[in-house]
């Protein structure tokens, strides 16, 4: 998605779904679903003359699947975010809880900065701070011109990732759960204090030279 508009739709649907409906008087469901009638009529939405084709589209073409649209018993058409939500009154229910071992990926990938990496060791682990859930990925692309990048999950200027052990996760995942959202992005509200400890660090590599950081 690369047109200007289209980036600019997005970003609005992006702040209403994940974090603005509430703000904005839009009835919101606690799966995270409103009514794509509501999103047009939302100034946000109207402000770029935004039409339902529009949204289809940018759903459709969004390489990243941040939203899902859903068509209800009442006949209406809805949206979501597909995760990223920082209101308190989504729940879990759009997410798939990981239990059996079958269902565990292979890696669990959390991307951030060097900047953000002394942050996280100091604090003792990753937070998720304002949001819901602390972001996940299991999938990483090689690429020869940048190194590795990640098709969900992890941001696209994240210089450093950090390797959950799965095993220990597995071990303790009546403490930490770990879910699995539509678009096969990993979530993990962390333990009751919203964290992932360090001590569930498996090891940290630069993104680019795919190198062990020693910390």
């Amino acid at each position: 998605m690369t047109d200007k508009r289209d980036i600019q739709i997005s970003k609005a649907l992006s702040y209403l779904l994940r974090h603005g409906a509430e703000k904005e008087k839009l009835i919101i469901d606690p799966q995270g679903y409103v009514s794509l009638s509501q999103i047009l009529s939302n100034n946000r939405i109207k402000t770029h003359k935004t039409t339902k084709e529009d949204i289809e589209r940018i759903v459709a073409e969004n390489n990243k699947k941040r939203f899902n649209l859903l068509v209800k018993d009442d006949g209406q058409t809805y949206i979501c975010a597909n995760q990223g939500h920082s209101l308190k009154s989504i729940t879990n229910d759009n997410l798939k809880l990981i239990s059996n071992d079958d269902e565990w990926p292979k890696d669990l990938i959390h991307g951030t900065t060097l900047k953000n990496l002394k942050l996280i060791l100091e604090s003792g682990g990753l937070s998720k701070m304002n949001r819901n859930h602390i972001h996940l990925t299991s999938h990483l692309e090689l690429d020869p011109e940048d190194g590795t990048k990640t098709i969900t999950g992890i941001r696209s200027f994240s210089t450093v990732l950090i390797y959950l052990d799965i095993e220990k996760l597995k071990k303790n995942n009546d403490q930490i759960k770990v879910y699995k959202s539509l678009n096969n992005v990993y979530l993990s509200e962390g333990d009751s204090n919203g964290f992932i400890s360090k001590d569930y660090f498996l090891k940290i590599i630069d993104r680019k030279t795919l190198q062990n950081i020693e910390i």
